[in-house]
């Protein structure tokens, strides 16, 4: 499973939800969409493809093209890929309600300057953790230079969208043009007559499954043709940070989160599996949810990450994590950092 799904996936029945659960990122452009969304309550869902997967901002009043009104925009959990396309009923559980595709089209960064899709990934990555996106819209109903700002006060999921001057500024109310880029209906229409909910013969649920178990075994582990042949390791310590004299910027280098977790190897010979601390010790029993989630991805590996526990604002704490008993006490993740044996090569001196 794509790390940044893990909450997606969690929150959803897809027995019941004919929402997609994966998808690949194609073609050399970036692809945004917004989707009306009338749930509990009516909103806009604002995404933008960033490493495969749609970052998604929840926009309660919807876009603006006036650069003097500035929209409210919470930072959701990632959706997939396939997303983008999604129109239909949500018939219960989690953003129960009508979806409609109410804009699509491709993006860039406002000064991409002919920069291709993976540097512009990169870019886009530093400018969510540094808090500022300033990129430009192509599409049916948006289109020129639009920011989003990272807010004070609101917590850390807290942004505005802009719309930066340029020459589609207009005081006219863009959310009035209220019928889908895809069927040209309204939310009301899509409500009445799509097919696009589940029930009998409107979700394939074998293919919903066959699509889950392929993300959980080809999302993590790539085709990689490097590295040299070596045998299952019994032992492996992980890379420890090092200090240096001042932070530097370097393009060669990709940069992490410091989380306040424990640091741990996943020994994965298909379905048996072993969590073990930097220093040996099994966390198997401790952290049976993460080893049961491993187990599913049956896969010949070693996987260095570490584990933590999340608050509802996605912040890890080291304490909740040291007092976890039970899922009770909190939502616990297994955040991967690389990985140093796979299918028989060791992949610690070796580049993907």
């Amino acid at each position: 499973m794509t790390t940044t799904l893990i909450k997606y996936k969690a929150k959803r029945n897809f027995k019941e939800s004919p929402e997609p659960t994966g998808g690949r990122a194609e073609g050399k452009n970036l692809r945004f969409v917004i989707q009306k969304h009338h749930a509990s309550q009516l909103h806009y869902d604002f995404r933008l493809e960033m490493d495969g997967v749609l970052k998604s901002w929840a926009v309660p009043k919807g876009p603006s093209t006036n650069p003097d009104v500035k929209r409210l925009a919470m930072m959701v959990e990632d959706h997939p890929y396939n997303y983008r396309s999604f129109e239909g009923i949500i018939p219960s559980g989690y953003g129960a309600g009508t979806v409609m595709v109410w804009d699509e089209g491709v993006y860039e960064l406002a000064d991409a300057n002919g920069k291709d899709k993976r540097t512009q990934d990169k870019e886009l990555n530093k400018g969510i953790y540094s808090g500022k996106l300033h990129f430009i819209l192509h599409g049916k109903k948006l289109k020129g230079e639009y920011a989003l700002v990272k807010t004070h006060g609101r917590g850390d999921n807290g942004w505005l969208l802009i719309k930066v001057k340029d020459k589609y500024v207009s005081n006219e109310d863009v959310t009035l043009k209220d019928k889908s880029v895809i069927s040209k209906k309204t939310l009301t229409q899509i409500q009445k007559t799509t097919t696009n909910i589940y029930g009998a013969k409107r979700v394939n649920e074998s293919r919903v499954k066959k699509e889950i178990e392929s993300e959980k075994k080809t999302s993590l582990v790539k085709i990689i043709k490097v590295g040299r042949r070596a045998k299952f390791p019994a032992k492996l310590s992980p890379m420890l940070a090092t200090l240096v004299d001042e932070p530097f910027d370097d393009e060669a280098w990709q940069f992490e989160i410091k989380w306040d977790g424990y640091r741990t190897i996943a020994f994965c010979n298909k379905s048996k599996v072993d969590l073990k601390s930097r220093n040996d010790k099994s966390f198997n029993e401790r952290f049976y949810p993460v080893c049961k989630a491993i187990q599913d991805w049956n896969i010949k590996a070693v996987i260095d990450g570490e584990v933590v526990v999340l608050d509802q604002n996605g912040k890890s704490h080291f304490g909740s994590l040291q007092n976890w008993r039970s899922e009770a006490d909190g939502e616990i993740y297994f955040y991967v950092f690389d990985i140093l044996w796979l299918n028989g090569k060791d992949l610690m001196q070796s580049r993907v």
